[in-house]
């Protein structure tokens, strides 16, 4: 008779054998970009980090010309290294104004990375 193995042990012998994942060194903000979407109420964030083992998190703040707060978004533990969101405007636009996007990458309340991004608010075809 032929010795069937146990399906649990088999998959436990599997994950024995995945190598552990080593971060050589924390994930930073590759790439960012922001982009009105033609009623200015809207934006399009594209960003990209460095490979992670360790799921970080994302925080975005837009602030107006004036320096208040328009909006914010926090991602809590992302899985891809590319992202993609849409931040809603809270206040009405300003178009043709000058805004600024604030982004933090953290992990276990530490900040790993930041990038600040200031972009006119003026529609632009990102292709």
């Amino acid at each position: 008779m032929t010795q069937i193995d146990d399906p649990i042990e088999i998959y436990r012998k599997a994950l024995a054998e995945i190598p552990a994942v080593v971060e050589e060194h924390p994930p930073v903000i590759n790439r960012a970009e922001v982009w009105p979407y033609p009623e200015l109420d809207r934006l399009w964030v594209r960003i990209e980090t460095s490979p992670f083992a360790a799921f970080p998190n994302l925080a975005f703040t837009v602030l107006d010309p004036d320096g208040g707060m328009v909006t914010t978004m926090f991602v809590v533990e992302i899985r891809e290294t590319y992202q993609t969101v849409t931040l809603h405007l809270r206040h009405a636009p300003h178009p043709g104004a000058r805004y600024r996007l604030e982004i933090e990458l953290s992990r276990a309340e530490a900040v790993l990375d930041t990038r600040t991004l200031e972009f006119d608010l003026v529609f632009r075809n990102p292709a």
